[in-house]
């Protein structure tokens, strides 16, 4: 019985189903956060298999005998089947649903190219090989694409008028993302440096880099609390300054391990944080008195 839940939890978190998931919370607590309504059903469609669409093709490109990891490159060994069919399936919706937003392509289009920057290395010619090397920003890029899709696409979608605490908002999201983003880069640095990519991790020594780790942070918690003077909500200050602290605490943890679940489920489950804890007190209000 626990062989079947390890295996069914492996799948959900390895085939990116998961990371799809975060995407598409993300998304919706952008928009419940500044009680704008609701995303069109397609819009949300679109999200979840862009994201699988995107991370599958870079998880079935990814050469599992060379960028090894404690135990998804394992996974995706055995699995790749699995990204193809996800990718092939993923895309068709991507395609099906981003027809139905042709209204909101100019908006989509900068999300598309940040995307395709960051997986084109991935692919098999020289040409994007090479890319790998030049691309200084990598950690800046990972963090972009998230804070453009999650945090700024959203108010497109709903034709928001635009105010100073959505700029607050994205610039808090992005603080949080690019702190973790640091996290994986720092797992991934050996790596990197033996291939030649150039990154901000690769460049700096580990204690400017935590030094830089910690200004993310608290830049991350100091725009929750300015969120806090505009909403005037504690809820709102608790729920968007608890990933940032627990991805803090973290620090010590992800700099020595190699364990998938740590980076793949719980890092990449805090920066949907703030959306579960959202949708648990919604449900909370509703259904208890």
């Amino acid at each position: 019985m626990i062989s079947k839940g390890r295996n069914v939890f492996d799948f959900l978190v390895f085939s990116n189903l998961f990371i799809a998931f975060c995407a598409v919370a993300m998304c919706i607590c952008t928009v419940a956060s500044f009680h704008l309504g609701k995303l069109p059903v397609h819009f949300v469609a679109f999200i979840f298999f862009s994201t699988l669409a995107s991370y599958s093709i870079h998880w079935y490109l990814t050469n599992a005998d060379v960028e090894v990891t404690a135990t998804r490159t394992s996974w995706l060994k055995h699995h790749k089947e699995v990204h193809a069919a996800f990718f092939i399936i993923s895309a068709i919706g991507t395609g099906i649903f981003l027809l139905q937003l042709a209204g909101y392509w100019r908006y989509i289009i900068p999300a598309v190219g940040l995307t395709l920057m960051y997986t084109a290395p991935k692919f098999p010619h020289p040409v994007f090989k090479r890319l790998e090397k030049y691309i200084l920003g990598k950690t800046f890029l990972l963090a972009a694409m998230w804070t453009y899709v999650t945090a700024v696409l959203p108010f497109f979608i709903v034709h928001a008028d635009w105010k100073a605490s959505f700029y607050i908002y994205i610039f808090n999201r992005f603080t949080l993302l690019f702190a973790i983003c640091i996290l994986f880069d720092i797992r991934d640095r050996q790596f990197d440096k033996q291939t030649g990519v150039k990154s901000l991790v690769t460049i700096l020594p580990l204690n400017k880099i935590k030094i830089l780790f910690i200004v993310f942070i608290v830049l991350n918690l100091f725009s929750s609390g300015i969120l806090y003077i505009y909403n005037q909500s504690i809820t709102d200050l608790i729920f968007l300054a608890a990933p940032g602290l627990f991805t803090y605490f973290l620090y010590p943890l992800a700099i020595k391990s190699k364990n998938d679940y740590l980076f793949y489920f719980i890092l990449d489950g805090l920066m949907a944080l703030t959306a579960v804890l959202y949708f648990m007190k919604n449900v909370f209000d509703t259904y208890i008195q």
